[in-house]
């Protein structure tokens, strides 16, 4: 078992919990033995990545935990792996987990010890209980840096469930696009395509079934709030968009819209800044709901368009030494001096609270929306034996004025306004609340609106 070997001794070496071999090994048997009962008839396995393209070097803060949908197994419901009990020894604990994989896979006759070493290696990652940490097999692997392709769709992102079993929904509208001009928006979650139902299906999965070639048609049935609409759209070719920009109160309030925090993220989001301002704009929302994170230094970088020479966020490593995230005052904009507003929710994750909270606590912006997802570290991607790639965490992040923890469950970044959209109604209730900030705040200004 060559990659779990592998895995283990990364993660055992590398990741900021030093986890012990008994935990590393225990998760990597209960991932085992789950494949060994799983049904084989099972779809595919397919983690349920955001669409939009993610890309990560060493040291960045990737997407939340990957999870599987669908995962086939072997169909041995009745047999369980053996668990020998664990001393301590790294090398000896290792030749008794690899023992018990062995006896399962002589009893279970239809195991594979290919997808057997993997369940395990996705186990032991899993067991780990933090969202920085997972393992991509070799498929998922090559499709980890590739940048974002032309492709013939309806032009939105899809987003997982939030609930196990339940419905995938959309996370934005690109715009002028065929869905835009349909009247999808963001939040629908999506029951049927072509007449089948998709419900409990991984967005990419759902995502091949939208695409086709471009002029045909697709009929989604989708439901919003709690009633259903259907709606057939021509498919066109799309480049999925980075940033989207909107404006309101004439301009003088511009709305960025980041979807993913990779590429050349950083230097759309400082050109559109830049512009905005020549344009007369006086306040800007740095939307980030629904964005998953990416890249370290395209969050730092789109922090420093608004603050200089400071610090954004605490980092601890596995020593328990900390360090700071500091801005990169290359991308700061001298000549912007008004009030923003960040808009996170509970998908806003990794770079997205960073640029959060560091924008908060140096006082540069207030946040809006729902508690992010508390899902703020730094991972490397190692390459495996197999050719897989495993995510470990090097380190996790503190808000840098409290000191408080954001990386864990119910952690994260909390609004200064809490406001939730409603499904049910026609406005987005967060977005407007974020516009009315900004409004009160260039109105109270001396001369109103529009006074530099």
């Amino acid at each position: 078992y060559k990659t779990l070997e592998a895995a283990y001794h990364v993660l055992q070496e590398r990741h900021v919990d030093r986890p012990t071999p008994d935990k590393l090994l225990t998760s990597a048997l209960d991932g085992a033995e789950a494949y060994i009962k799983r049904a084989p008839t099972a779809a595919t396995p397919t983690p349920s990545l955001q669409p939009a393209v993610r890309t990560f070097q060493p040291g960045t803060s990737p997407t939340p935990a990957i999870t599987s949908s669908g995962a086939k197994g072997a169909g041995c419901a009745d047999l369980a792996i053996e668990r020998p009990k664990f001393t301590g020894g790294t090398e000896s604990d290792l030749v008794k987990a690899s023992e018990s994989l062995d006896k399962a896979l002589a009893t279970c006759k239809t195991a594979d010890k290919t997808q057997l070493e993997r369940a395990a290696i996705d186990g032991m990652a899993k067991g780990m209980a933090e969202c920085h940490t997972y393992y991509l097999d070799p498929d998922r692997a090559k499709e980890f840096n590739k940048p974002a392709q032309p492709y013939s769709g309806i032009g939105a992102t899809i987003l997982a469930p939030s609930v196990s079993g339940g419905m995938s929904e959309i996370s934005s509208v690109f715009p002028n696009s065929p869905a835009e001009r349909a009247g999808v928006r963001s939040g629908d979650r999506i029951k049927i395509v072509n007449g089948e139902d998709v419900t409990g299906f991984s967005p990419d999965e759902i995502a091949s079934k939208i695409r086709g070639p471009e002029g045909t048609e697709v009929t989604l049935v989708l439901v919003r709030g709690t009633q259903e609409q259907t709606f057939t759209i021509k498919r066109a070719t799309l480049t999925p968009p980075r940033v989207i920009q909107r404006d309101f109160e004439s301009g003088k309030v511009v709305m960025l819209s980041i979807s993913q925090l990779n590429g050349d993220v950083a230097r759309q989001t400082q050109d559109l800044v830049k512009k905005g301002v020549a344009a007369g704009a006086k306040a800007f929302i740095i939307d980030l709901r629904n964005d998953p994170g990416g890249d370290l230094s395209a969050a730092v970088d789109i922090a420093s368009l608004f603050l200089k020479n400071a610090t954004l966020v605490d980092q601890v490593g596995r020593d328990g030494k900390k360090e700071q995230v500091r801005t990169n005052d290359r991308f700061f904009i001298d000549d912007f001096k008004g009030p923003v507003v960040v808009m996170v929710n509970e998908r806003s994750a990794s770079g997205s609270e960073i640029i959060a909270a560091g924008l908060r606590s140096n006082g540069v912006a207030s946040v809006v929306g729902t508690r992010s997802a508390g899902c703020v570290g730094i991972a490397q991607p190692r390459q495996m034996p197999d050719e897989g790639l495993l995510l470990v965490t090097l380190a996790r992040m503190q808000d840098v004025k409290t000191g408080e923890e954001l990386n864990g469950q119910g952690r994260g970044v909390k609004p200064d306004l809490e406001v939730k959209d409603d499904a049910d109604t026609p406005d987005q209730e967060d977005t407007l609340a974020a516009v009315g900030i900004l409004r009160d705040k260039l109105a109270a200004r001396p001369g109103g609106v529009g006074t530099p």
